[in-house]
């Protein structure tokens, strides 16, 4: 069984002295096979660390932004705020208390955990995403849905769990390492028999969808991927009018809000977040959740 000792809610932040690589470098993952077991001994509330210096600062006390006496319209220039959202200081210990409260299935704690000890962990979605993405296949009743973006399959999971039983998600990726992890924890969530997986550069793969099954001819879609821009044009014209399209990373660590020059994903994001806003196609609501998540409706 793995121990998440160190790690940031499962996922491995960043430490001054790790060997430095790029955040979504994946070498090495392929033979990096972390057992895998369905039981745990680890008490709830002993699961959640917040070790490392991405983890956020606990700022219970006199200081913390949820104090009654501090007035809410002063908190963000230029906006009127009737209520202090909990976003503006969520700490580690309620964070903890989110995810104690969250009904994560044994199946994907144990996929969190064995993502943990590999390269590019930071990827995966948060807990309480897969739990939104779970709720909302069941809300709409969604029978098929297409990810955009697979890694170790932790949303696919959480999305065909959802699923009826003949329902089917459609998973794109065009990186066979971590998919190794994916393929397995399918198995063991029983849902392979759901999940169509398709291995290849995701707009083509998009495409091909598009003309095997036809316009409006999916549910939901998820986007975890670069080249937001072009999955989400596409994915407008594969989900049914009434159906959703969730896009991750639109807050992407909070650089959106003051992109630098050099920093193209970024910049790329907050154009997609200023397209989205005036985009009539779709009703849209952006979403403090994990690093961000805007889920928009196709009118």
């Amino acid at each position: 069984m793995l121990s998440v000792s160190g790690t940031l809610f499962g996922r491995r932040p960043p430490h001054p002295t790790e060997t430095k690589r790029h955040p979504t470098d994946r070498r090495n993952l392929a033979g990096q096979r972390a057992p895998v077991s369905l039981q745990s001994t680890v008490p709830c509330h002993h699961r959640y660390h917040t070790r490392g210096p991405s983890a956020a600062p606990d700022v219970h006390g006199p200081s913390s932004l949820s104090g009654p006496g501090h007035p809410p319209g002063s908190l963000v220039p230029g906006e009127t705020l009737n209520k202090i959202p909990l976003a503006l200081g969520m700490t580690p210990r309620v964070y903890g208390y989110l995810l104690e409260h969250i009904r994560e299935p044994q199946v994907l704690r144990q996929l969190r955990e064995a993502t943990a000890a590999i390269s590019g962990a930071h990827m995966q979605v948060t807990p309480e995403q897969g739990a939104l993405l779970g709720l909302l296949v069941e809300v709409i009743g969604a029978r098929r849905v297409v990810e955009v973006g697979v890694f170790t399959g932790y949303s696919s999971c959480a999305m065909a769990m959802a699923l009826p039983p003949d329902g089917q998600l459609v998973a794109l990726d065009r990186d066979e390492r971590p998919l190794e992890l994916a393929r397995r924890f399918w198995q063991l969530a029983g849902v392979a028999d759901k999940v169509e997986l398709r291995v290849g550069p995701a707009l083509q793969s998009l495409e091909q969808l598009l003309e095997r099954d036809g316009l409006g001819s999916y549910d939901m879609a998820f986007i975890d991927k670069r080249s937001y821009d072009q999955y989400y044009e596409l994915s407008l014209k594969l989900v049914r009018p009434g159906g959703l399209i969730a896009i991750d990373n639109t807050l992407f660590y909070g650089r959106v809000a003051e992109p630098k020059a050099s920093d193209k994903a970024a910049i790329a994001l907050h154009q997609l977040n200023v397209k989205l806003l005036d985009d009539q196609r779709v009703s849209i609501s952006m979403i403090p959740i994990g690093d961000g998540m805007t889920l928009c409706r196709r009118r």
